[in-house]
């Protein structure tokens, strides 16, 4: 029972990252954003790419979310993806409805700051994913 509560406890956790708009906030900002209000989340270092340069977290033990951070070469967050097993959908979804503007079938925009986002909620085979993402103009 207690690792059952332990299990959602962290799965609702996660979930409420699923969402957040950080576009523009420089690494270090993001890193602090995270220590302070998802303390569940888990950055994991030991990731490499030589394309590109982000910040990559998960859920720790639990297993069910990573999210991303894809960073610019100054060093702020250009785009953000999460990916989640698909017992979430359901939640996650909820979450997006209720953060942002609903613009069409798993797709939502934020005007935060005078920067537009475009939301989109993706159907994998082994997962699904959200990407955040400024409006391409």
């Amino acid at each position: 029972m207690k690792t059952t509560l332990l299990y959602i406890a962290l799965v609702l956790l996660s979930v409420n990252l699923t969402g957040q708009n950080l576009l523009g906030y420089k690494a270090g900002r993001i890193e602090k954003y995270i220590s302070r209000n998802h303390t569940d989340l888990v950055r994991e270092e030991n990731s490499r790419n030589d394309h590109y340069k982000y910040l990559k977290y998960t859920d720790g033990t639990a297993g069910t979310s990573t999210v991303y951070f894809f960073l610019s070469e100054q060093n702020k967050c250009n785009r953000i993806k999460s990916m989640h097993v698909h017992g979430l959908r359901d939640e996650v979804q909820k979450e997006l409805d209720r953060m942002y503007v609903k613009t069409g079938e798993n797709t939502w925009t934020d005007r935060k700051k005078g920067r537009d986002a475009t939301i989109k909620l993706v159907n994998e085979e082994w997962f699904f994913s959200v990407t955040i993402e400024p409006v391409k103009k």
